[in-house]
């Protein structure tokens, strides 16, 4: 604010008085005829989140919601949205929320699954450097991710299930209460959570035409990039800070046409 007041000839008070009332830019459209390939994903700050709509290919944000968390309802609602606005929704990638891929491709979509958010979630499980063999094997496999196609990647899980499907069957009994939990829950948590999602994680490869990306790594620059400009103006109040966050995803990333929040 100082630094504005000496670049505009104005009083701090009557700037905070301007940007408090200050409504966010806009932009001209999209050409709504063009298929968009959505990336959507959440970010939280200290007390709220931001759910992120993006055009893929044209490296913009359509829409978000400030969201206290993030529910698939909300992910569902944000892609209706869009195409009530006229958007064409060619194909959808997302974090892979419980169940959220079977509700979008419930909805006639094509969906794609993170392929680093799922890594993220074996490290959960297995940490960066699992004890057991099975966990290292396991580990080894989803870091193949990456370069696999559906067919390796298919082949090498099944194989590690079928050499450790006796492992995984192992139980541990609470001599006190008498009863029993599986003994490598960690690891029956990485593997549930890769087979699960497998469905997801190659759509890329049946719609080559659609150049659909693997991550949402699109989005994680943003987020970071508002994570920094939040902490640099940490003292705002939240309203204030929400108003920043809407125009830093308003404003266009690139040279390419630009868009405006629909929401």
């Amino acid at each position: 604010m100082k630094d504005l007041a000496e670049t505009t000839g104005l009083g701090e008070r009557q700037l905070r008085r301007k940007v408090k009332a200050a409504e966010g830019p806009f932009f001209p459209s999209l050409q709504k005829h063009d298929p968009v390939i959505l990336v959507t994903d959440t970010t939280y700050f200290d007390t709220y989140g931001v759910m992120v709509f993006r055009c893929w290919k044209r490296r913009r944000n359509l829409l978000w919601y400030f969201v206290s968390e993030e529910t698939n309802a909300d992910y569902l609602a944000g892609i209706h949205e869009l195409e009530e606005h006229g958007y064409q929704i060619a194909a959808v990638v997302c974090d892979g929320k419980k169940w959220l891929c079977e509700q979008v491709l419930s909805q006639g979509y094509p969906v794609q699954h993170c392929q680093f958010h799922i890594l993220k979630t074996v490290t959960r499980y297995l940490t960066r450097h699992p004890v057991l063999e099975a966990g290292i094997e396991l580990r080894r496999v989803a870091m193949t991710l990456k370069y696999a196609s559906r067919e390796s990647f298919s082949k090498a899980l099944h194989d590690w299930y079928e050499r450790w499907n006796m492992f995984l069957k192992e139980r541990t009994t609470d001599l006190v209460t008498g009863r029993w939990r599986y003994t490598h829950r960690r690891i029956r948590g990485a593997y549930a959570s890769l087979r699960h999602v497998l469905p997801f994680l190659f759509t890329f490869q049946d719609h080559p035409e659609l150049d659909i990306p693997k991550t949402t790594n699109t989005l994680d620059g943003t987020f970071s990039h508002l994570k920094q400009k939040i902490h640099v103006h940490r003292g705002l109040n939240i309203d204030t800070q929400k108003k920043m966050v809407a125009t830093i995803l308003e404003a266009p990333s690139t040279s390419k046409p630009a868009t405006r929040n629909v929401h």
